[in-house]
């Protein structure tokens, strides 16, 4: 009686035992299982920065060359360039005016300035031996814009300067702002004869109230010259019928 129940115990002790050593065998091999997993994992991780790292710099490189392949670079001609270091002359002169002189004579310079400048673009009146039909598309847009820029300043300083010009120039001279200022965001917006008929005339034949002010404008441009705005009303006529049918 005894014997038999000294030899259940042992059995009992010896089936709990095997049963912590398969439990701590099973534990030991799954911590093996997720370190191996961890590591594989880590260096996955770590070829795929590598990999975006090498890539990275590459990729900035061809967006840069494709870039400059693209960049625009702007020709101009000896006349564009004549043409535009006069009016960076101008606007220069311009604000030292605006900044310097006496509000009644800067007023009046400034007015002569805009009139000559508009003679030039729209009455084939030559700024230092060049005319602005002998300008490159690039060199009359490039004009535009700094005669625009001058238009501006002016405006800033003196609202509404070209409404005292001349009782009869008013409208002239506000649509010729109108279109330089076109002309200098989009040069496809702008053309001489937009200008109309009867305002080429009206400048015209106010040349003789404008005159005081083109005398104020000359030491600030230089020499000025201009066929059409120097003849009678009958040439103008002819000049603009043959500039519409160009």
């Amino acid at each position: 009686m005894n014997f038999k129940l000294v030899n259940h115990k042992k059995i009992v002790c010896i089936l709990l035992s095997g049963f912590i050593i398969v439990t701590i065998s099973g534990c030991s091999k799954t911590d093996t299982s997720l370190n191996k997993t961890y590591e594989k994992n880590n260096e996955i991780t770590n070829e795929e920065i590598t990999t975006s790292n090498d890539e990275q710099p590459e990729f900035n490189i061809s967006s840069k060359e494709e870039y400059n392949e693209n960049e625009e670079i702007t020709i101009y001609s000896q006349n564009d360039e004549t043409a535009i270091a006069t009016f960076n002359d101008i606007e220069k002169e311009v604000d030292t005016i605006l900044n310097s002189e006496s509000v009644s004579n800067a007023k009046d310079k400034v007015k002569g300035t805009f009139i000559t400048i508009v003679d030039f673009i729209f009455y084939d009146s030559e700024i230092n031996g060049v005319t602005f039909d002998e300008l490159t598309d690039s060199g009359k847009q490039k004009v535009l814009e700094i005669a625009s820029k001058i238009d501006n300043k002016i405006e800033n300083k003196f609202p509404n300067y070209k409404d005292s010009i001349s009782d009869t120039t008013k409208k002239a001279f506000n649509k010729a702002s109108e279109l330089i200022k076109k002309g200098a965001d989009n040069l496809s917006e702008f053309s001489k004869e937009k200008l109309g008929e009867d305002n080429y005339n009206a400048i015209i034949n106010a040349k003789d109230e404008i005159i005081d002010y083109t005398k104020e404008a000359i030491e600030i441009i230089g020499e000025v010259g201009s066929n059409v705005f120097n003849s009678g009303k009958e040439y103008i006529k002819n000049w603009y019928e043959n500039l519409k049918r160009d």
